[in-house]
């Protein structure tokens, strides 16, 4: 099973499009729990995340957010999303299967999946970040991919996510 890892704003609504996506991934066995990384507190933020399960962390300036999350994450495998991302249909299989594939304790590569964008300059950019290694919303990463000086391999699976902005 998977943690995932929300980044959070202040709009609650994106972050509700995020959770709602996730359910059929819960269904399935695959996300096991999340947690909802936030910048500040928030009312609104707090609430959905409750009502969701999920635990609630704040990530302060100058802070890396995923790893703010993964100290309160429940499992080994985190997936990555900002608050609006949808994953499409057919995610939770590619993850499951890439997680359950992957060599413990140390797996290699990090999952990374394809993010649909509109307008050829948003592709452009996204074309050139889909190669680095830096862990971004969209990604599958394992724990040990968090750790100083890590520079796992990027494998692109078969999935993809959107955004939606509530």
């Amino acid at each position: 099973m998977i943690t995932a890892l929300i980044r959070a704003g202040d709009d609650p609504r994106p972050l509700a499009a995020t959770i709602s996506a996730l359910v059929a991934g819960v269904a399935d066995g695959v996300i096991g729990d999340a947690v909802v990384i936030a910048p500040a507190r928030a009312a609104a933020i707090e609430a959905l995340a409750d009502a969701a399960g999920a635990e609630l962390v704040i990530a302060g300036a100058g802070e890396d957010p995923w790893r703010v999350g993964a100290r309160a994450a429940r499992r080994d495998w985190l997936f990555c999303l900002d608050a609006g991302d949808v994953p499409l249909d057919g995610w939770a299989r590619a993850v499951e299967r890439f997680a359950t594939a992957a060599p413990a304790p140390a797996p290699p590569a990090m999952a990374r999946l394809h993010r649909r964008v509109e307008g050829l300059g948003p592709r452009l950019r996204e074309a050139l970040r889909a190669r680095t290694p830096r862990i971004r919303a969209g990604d599958l990463v394992h724990v040990g991919h968090l750790k100083p000086g890590a520079r796992p391999k990027v494998v692109r699976l078969p999935a993809s996510v959107t955004r939606e902005e509530g």
